[in-house]
């Protein structure tokens, strides 16, 4: 029985390793926030995203997003962004810091080219797991009938296979 155990933890401390090296990166989240700026802060619409993508070393990720923004808010409708994004990583912590260049507005407009940042923490073995981050983006909103740029506050929950 002792050979059994130590056999299964040889095998998953090669496998761990592998799985890190490089390949293939699926992610399923869900995020929502507020828009700070301009005032009066509000709430922003719940967003899904899927995003796939490539690891190379296990600390650079570059991934390509798409949003679906739900119209759970007053003055809001469906629409569609794409998120381009790059995501480092160290190693052993589970930190990282997510870079995002994207286009939003694509189905209902104003489309506009938005950037910002996030900074997340992951949880997970053998390539499988889930995260959690906080990050800022600008937005074009519009706001009393005005195309406006606008800065939002944006918390995600998902998973990660990669």
């Amino acid at each position: 029985m002792a050979r059994l155990g130590s056999l299964t933890i040889a095998l998953a401390l090669l496998a761990g390793p592998s799985a890190a090296r490089a390949g293939t990166v699926l992610e399923g989240s869900v995020g929502s926030g507020l828009r700070w700026q301009p005032t009066p802060v509000e709430r922003i619409p719940t967003n899904v995203m899927l995003a796939g993508g490539y690891s190379f070393a296990g600390a650079l990720k570059l991934e390509l997003g798409v949003v679906g923004n739900l119209a759970d808010v007053n003055h809001s409708q469906f629409d569609l962004d794409i998120r381009p994004m790059v995501v480092l990583k160290p190693p052993v912590l589970p930190f990282y810091v997510r870079g995002i260049l994207g286009v939003s507005g694509l189905v209902e407009g104003p489309a506009a080219v938005n950037y910002g940042g996030a900074l997340g923490v992951r949880i997970g073995a053998l390539g499988v797991g889930a995260f959690l981050e906080a990050g800022a983006l600008s937005r074009r909103v519009t706001i009393d009938g005005q195309h406006r740029d606008a800065w939002v506050a944006e918390g995600r929950l998902g998973f990660y296979w990669d």
